[in-house]
């Protein structure tokens, strides 16, 4: 199965990358003399009609106490629901954004996980057993 076009990828590095959601920056097209000659007239004629205006700042107005109303029946229970609701919509939305990795990219950064679980877990029992090979030893002096 192919990459999409305008992605790059290696061995080593893909599966980290491709998870990581990251975008490979693409190259931009040079300037050439006669696009930089316009730019920098734009920038000339922008730099001259242009003068800053210094507007003097307002005052913030005193903050209001807060107003307490008075305590009705079932009167917070509608907004709950609406913030609740409102958070569902919200990240069915943002799901909708992410961009998933594909079955191969998925396969390959679980068999990574699988395999730095079992070597920790290689690592920490070799430890576990000789630091009781350790305390054991001890307990006989």
């Amino acid at each position: 199965m192919g990459l999409p076009h305008g992605r790059q990828t290696c061995e080593a590095e893909g599966m980290v990358a491709g998870m990581v959601n990251k975008k490979l920056t693409q190259t931009t097209p040079q300037p050439t003399a006669a696009s930089a000659r316009k730019t920098a007239a734009r920038a000339k004629a922008g730099a001259e009609a242009a003068k800053p205006v210094v507007k003097p700042a307002a005052p913030k107005p005193a903050a209001q106490p807060a107003r307490r109303t008075a305590a009705r029946p079932g009167a917070g229970t509608s907004s709950r629901l609406d913030n609740v609701k409102r958070g569902f919509r919200e990240t069915i939305a943002e799901l909708k954004k992410v961009q998933w990795p594909d079955r191969l990219t998925t396969r390959n950064l679980t068999l990574v996980v699988i395999g730095m679980s079992a070597a920790l877990a290689a690592v920490l029992g070799g430890v576990d057993a000789i630091l009781t090979w350790l305390i054991k030893w001890l307990v006989q002096l």
